[in-house]
């Protein structure tokens, strides 16, 4: 039986609402010796727990005081990492009741400064890829232009079909520099996110993405992939990543469908 104080329900939405403790969720403490700003460390951390799955629509989230003394931080600093995820309609913070995990926008819209993990979440979908292909190698004249100036580096290619729920949405071809991800190969990327891996685990922290956006007709090889017929555009989009310190980490290329998806950039000055 749960204890009501366990479980509440929303008499207007009727949605339900289920307290969760810090051990329910598995929280990962900040390293305070990470080049990683704490707030960051936390937001991310957040970010992975709803990703996964371990932190459902409509699961409350434990206090502040008891989540700030889990992960080590000051209250402050926890609401600066959690301020972005209400800001993006993922949770959200209601006087009397404390922190909600909500179920997602529903609209179909990419931010491309996001993750895919992350897009998929904030339309209210279930993220998941099918490896095509992994192939560990080094970066030379075949590799994307972008990485070049990393010409001899250590890499990893990957092609994965990316899915919203059982919908396939893309298709994208990914390089990724390894030189201080060496083990990166032997992540399960039909489950994880690359950049929350190249966070959390690896200690990369990317601050700034390029990108390319323009359209093409499917080839028959996407329309298999993709599920799509007849003369049927694509996005195609190019990106590079770059680290804090200025070096570029990842370049992939995407193909997503155009007639179900927009991309929209915000531009902050």
């Amino acid at each position: 039986m749960i204890p009501p104080q366990d479980y509440m329900k929303d008499l207007e939405s009727g949605l339900e609402f289920r307290q969760k403790s810090v051990e329910d969720i598995g929280i990962t403490p900040v390293d305070e010796n990470s080049p990683i700003p704490l707030y960051q460390q936390v937001h991310m951390d957040l970010l992975n727990l709803l990703q996964s799955g371990k932190l459902q629509p409509g699961d409350m989230l434990p206090t502040e005081k008891i989540l700030s003394e889990a992960y080590h931080v000051g209250r402050q600093t926890l609401r600066e990492a959690i301020t972005p995820l209400v800001n993006e309609n993922l949770l959200e913070r209601t006087q009397g009741r404390g922190t909600v995990v909500l179920a997602g926008q529903n609209r179909l819209k990419f931010f491309l400064d996001r993750s895919f993990a992350k897009q998929m979440i904030e339309m209210g979908l279930t993220p998941h890829s099918e490896v095509l292909r992994i192939n560990r190698g080094q970066i030379d004249e075949t590799s994307p232009s972008s990485l070049h100036r990393k010409m001899g580096s250590d890499s990893l290619e990957l092609i994965r079909l990316r899915f919203g729920d059982d919908t396939p949405i893309g298709v994208q071809y990914t390089t990724i520099i390894t030189d201080a991800c060496i083990e990166l190969g032997d992540e399960d990327f039909e489950k994880e996110s690359l950049y929350s891996l190249l966070l959390t685990k690896y200690r990369l922290l990317i601050t700034r993405i390029d990108h390319v956006v323009s359209a093409v007709l499917a080839d028959e090889w996407h329309k298999s992939l993709l599920k799509i017929s007849g003369t049927a555009p694509l996005l195609l989009v190019h990106t590079t990543a770059y680290l804090d310190n200025n070096e570029p980490i990842e370049a992939s290329t995407s193909y997503y469908k155009a007639d179900k998806y927009e991309f929209s950039i915000v531009q902050k000055y």
